[in-house]
């Protein structure tokens, strides 16, 4: 199992586009900081797990992933605008080649309230049929 923690709250991509003049549109500042922050959060890990991760990233294999949020305050969130996230996340910082479902085939996801605690926990392992 592979696994990382990225602390903070995570932001939706969806939910914070900013339109430009041209009509084109990008992700918010605020998202656009939690991705470059979160990049480096994955990058310090993944050096920590080298010996076992490097081998198998980028992972091209069918894949089970838990995301555990814990959410620092109770505003309303929805739980599949932080997956997608996530997804993209791994895939930008290289641990995974694709969030396609033919690689991310499982996906179980947990929500939890912590006070001033935000983080992710992420959990990747093989994918096993049923």
């Amino acid at each position: 199992m592979i696994r990382f923690i990225i602390n903070g709250e995570t932001p939706a991509k969806k939910n914070s586009r900013i339109v430009l003049r041209n009509g084109r549109n990008i992700p918010s500042k605020k998202y656009q900081d939690w991705h470059k922050d979160a990049t480096e959060q994955i990058h310090r890990q993944a050096e920590l797990q080298s010996a076992e991760l490097f081998p198998m990233v980028p992972i091209t294999e069918e894949i089970s992933v838990v995301l555990t949020f814990y959410h620092g305050d109770q505003r309303r969130r929805d739980s599949d605008n932080g997956t997608s996230s996530i997804l993209d996340l791994l895939t930008d910082c290289g641990i995974i080649i694709d969030d396609k479902w033919q690689i991310v085939r499982e996906i179980k996801i947990r929500n939890y309230y912590e006070k001033n605690e935000a983080r992710c926990v992420i959990e990747i392992e093989k994918f096993k049929e049923l």
